[in-house]
């Protein structure tokens, strides 16, 4: 097992092209001051130390002890890295810049460290009278990305999709809180939904957590379970057809009728409000209510098509209106895999085929 001692003289070694992982090598170098001070003995107990210095891996080499950090020139979708411990060296290198951030906070939460919200960091119980060296239950880690093209609905991200408007008007009280626990706990994109781009309260808000988040090459994205929100329901009371039929009746329960061409219609205005309120993301999320994922028409025309099929008749119509927006966004759509379907898909569209979960602030996975 290896030891890392904090009481050494460290230097983070940042190669000079490295902008966006200046904030995750702040932290990096932070961290590993405030482990020492915890240990650290007599009139000093409880000081913070200076922080680890960072210098320019361009430079002439540094003595004593170095952490090397590095990244390779893909893309984001390539978010794996390595690392690994000696006792006067540590290198951390990612496929890419989100892979670097992913590998630096890899090896902070094996030092110990946690971070339980925004605005909360856990450190490992050490007092005074502790070893300056804290054992590493691992002394090297690789994880590479499953990265599968630029196809959004197969790279497997880490996204963090929030639990409610609760949860979307706390993060964007604390939006630099939030795009640093963001990145602490490895997330590789945020999913706000649409309507909140849209706002004239928290489409700013998300403007400057699109930039913030920038900083640590996590993604903002927009949507959810949105597809719903294509067809508002304040519709109902006047257009009961653009709504789906359940047993006979119309009900604004769940989706809509996707074969109506009112409803398309609807779609394609409240379509360009929603991407035009989102300007400046590339990803786009339309995804079933919760729970009624095959919840769809039973009209006479919709009965010729299966949910699935309904599913995809709803997205190729929203999939129609961004691409006269921007051709270079694209959309991704849940729909299990195994089932026939004669409908094809638009070029920018994508499959997902499992939900990330909608999430509070605390996490089980650091």
């Amino acid at each position: 097992m290896t030891n890392f001692d904090v009481s050494k003289e460290w230097t983070v070694l940042v190669p000079p092209e490295l902008v966006h992982e200046r904030k995750a090598a702040e932290d990096l170098s932070r961290y590993i001051g405030l482990l020492a001070g915890l240990c650290v003995q007599g009139p000093n107990k409880g000081s913070v130390p200076r922080p680890i210095i960072i210098a320019d891996a361009a430079g002439p080499a540094p003595s004593g002890a170095v952490i090397v950090i590095n990244s390779g020139p893909n893309g984001p979708e390539q978010n794996g890295f390595s690392w690994r411990a000696e006792p006067d060296r540590v290198e951390i290198f990612g496929e890419s810049n989100r892979g670097l951030c992913n590998g630096i906070y890899s090896f902070l939460s094996v030092l110990g460290i946690s971070w339980p919200a925004p605005g909360q960091e856990k450190l490992p119980s050490l007092g005074a009278n502790a070893p300056h060296e804290i054992p590493l239950v691992k002394h090297s880690v690789h994880e590479p990305s499953n990265y599968k093209g630029n196809d959004p609905g197969a790279v497997p991200w880490r996204r963090f999709v929030p639990a409610g408007k609760r949860v979307i008007r706390n993060t964007l009280k604390r939006i630099e809180d939030f795009a640093a626990w963001a990145a602490r706990h490895r997330y590789d994109a945020l999913v706000f939904p649409l309507e909140a781009f849209a706002s004239g309260f928290t489409g700013p808000k998300l403007k400057l957590l699109k930039k913030i988040a920038g900083e640590y090459d996590i993604a903002l994205e927009a949507g959810g379970r949105d597809l719903s929100s294509l067809v508002p329901r304040k519709y109902f009371s006047f257009h009961k057809d653009f709504f789906r039929m359940e047993e006979g009746r119309r009900t604004k329960v769940h989706h809509f009728c996707p074969t109506n061409p009112g409803a398309i219609g609807i779609i394609n205005k409240m379509g360009k409000k929603l991407f035009l309120g989102a300007e400046g993301i590339n990803t786009f999320h339309l995804w079933p209510d919760r729970g009624a994922e095959k919840t769809w028409c039973s009209c006479p025309t919709c009965r010729a098509f299966t949910p699935v099929e309904q599913n995809r008749i709803a997205v190729n119509a929203a999939a129609d209106v961004l691409s006269t927006l921007d051709s270079s966004a694209s959309i991704t759509y849940f729909e299990n895999s195994g089932e026939d379907v004669n409908i094809p898909m638009r070029k920018t569209l994508y499959r997902i085929e499992r939900l990330p979960e909608e999430k509070e602030f605390a996490s089980k996975n650091n």
